[in-house]
């Protein structure tokens, strides 16, 4: 198989996954350029890529008729239809960031671009790429499991993931970026979609804001967590971004080293370091959607902000077995009916760049297949990715309007 020729459009935090892979494996992808107008983002380009050429614009680079296999779209979601139909429309196939963009229409035209434009598109929905779904999957389409009846999900956020992404973060406000649903749970409804294997025709959802508010602000805390007297706030600012679970996080506000120094530096007066309470949010911290498919078939995923730790669980109910199993863990059970049960442990060593329990790197593995020509695992283009997202904006109406069905239409 040969080199294919690797575009990143944004080097953010998923930007950089793509780069990284590229530099990683070269003989896969060459990276040949990068698009991003952050000044300290271009700067980190120009000393981290050196081999690629470097865009502030992406009219400057379509100038160049620069060549390429694909375009990574990695910009922020509501930037995704101009970027991405720019793209399309100068003859480049896209590697394209969840959500397609937050706005329903968007997508679609998105999505009757990409048929205009005869573009394939492919929606960076990392999960159905690791090891554990793409196992699962393999599992249902065996018919070990019998017919698939009913399907549940969680997705347990973490009360610092949620702090950061969805209360402080660039996630943070529905009308700025995207319902929660689509920023966050657009991943588990195409999972579900992938899992059950059919059409959503109707969804029903409750959930909303129960303790991100100001209501709920502790006593003498001020705006910022660096000059708060409260003392035993768990969502103090400074103690996430320099915890194990938090560091990561602090790569939205620096892009120094990951010291603790230079973490809590660069914290100082930026949006991560306000007060939970006060930081202009208005995404839910819980939600509970049901969905029926063609079929008669159901489903349903609930997602909670409070939980200690991030995980994803899930129960797959067949007329044969039930599978249960955890991604985090990497394992999951089939329980035979009348039979025995069966341990199942999937190994994600290969990926040893970007995250997602190796859904980065196995995406780009199956993407480099794709473009070579050879058949890959999970990949979908905009004609089935798009269900999810259509399945995520019912939900958010369903939710605003209490919980009535919503009727899903492409």
């Amino acid at each position: 198989m040969g080199t294919k020729k690797l575009v990143v459009f944004g080097l953010g935090a998923r930007g950089r996954i793509y780069a990284n892979f590229a530099k990683t494996y070269p003989q896969k992808f060459e990276l040949v350029a990068i698009i991003e107008n952050a000044p300290d983002r271009l700067e980190f380009a120009k000393k981290e890529y050196s081999g690629a050429k470097i865009f502030s614009d992406y009219k400057d680079f379509l100038k160049e008729n620069i060549e390429a296999d694909i375009v990574a779209v990695a910009t922020q979601d509501k930037d995704h239809k101009e970027h991405a139909i720019a793209m399309m429309a100068n003859g480049y196939d896209l590697l394209l960031e969840k959500p397609i963009s937050n706005d329903e229409n968007d997508c679609l035209e998105i999505y009757n671009a990409s048929k205009k434009y005869d573009k394939k598109v492919i929606v960076c929905h990392v999960l159905r790429y690791t090891p554990f779904y793409s196992t699962v999957k393999k599992y249902i389409d065996s018919g070990k499991l019998g017919e698939v009846v009913t399907i549940h999900a969680s997705e347990s956020v973490g009360y610092y993931h949620q702090a950061h992404s969805f209360v402080r973060g660039p996630w943070k406000n529905s009308k700025e970026s995207s319902p929660m649903i689509l920023a966050k749970c657009c991943h588990d409804m195409d999972i579900i979609r992938y899992l059950m294997g059919e059409e959503c025709i109707s969804v029903s959802s409750y959930g909303g804001l129960f303790h991100f508010k100001n209501d709920n602000t502790p006593k003498n805390s001020t705006e910022y967590c660096h000059d708060c007297p409260v003392k035993d706030c768990v969502y103090k600012a400074q103690t996430i971004y320099t915890s194990n679970e938090g560091i990561g996080f602090a790569q939205y506000f620096t892009m120094r080293e990951l010291t603790k120094e230079n973490v809590l530096e660069d914290l100082v007066g930026t949006d991560y370091d306000k007060c939970v309470y006060k930081s202009n949010n208005d995404v839910v911290d819980h939600q509970v959607t049901v969905m029926n498919f063609a079929n008669g078939k159901t489903a349903c995923h609930t997602m909670t902000a409070f939980s200690r730790q991030i995980y994803r669980d899930l129960k797959v109910h067949g007329t044969k077995a039930e599978l249960v199993g955890v991604i985090e863990d990497n394992t999951f059970e089939v329980r035979y009916f009348g039979g025995e049960v069966e341990k199942v442990k999937v190994d994600i060593s290969r990926a040893n760049v970007g995250g997602h329990m190796g859904g980065d790197f196995y995406m780009m593995e199956s993407l480099y297949k794709t473009l070579n020509g050879e058949k890959a695992d999970g990949i979908t283009f905009l004609d089935v990715s798009i269900d999810s997202h259509l399945m995520s904006f019912g939900a958010e109406r369903s939710r605003l309007l209490g919980g009535n069905s919503v009727e899903i239409k492409k």
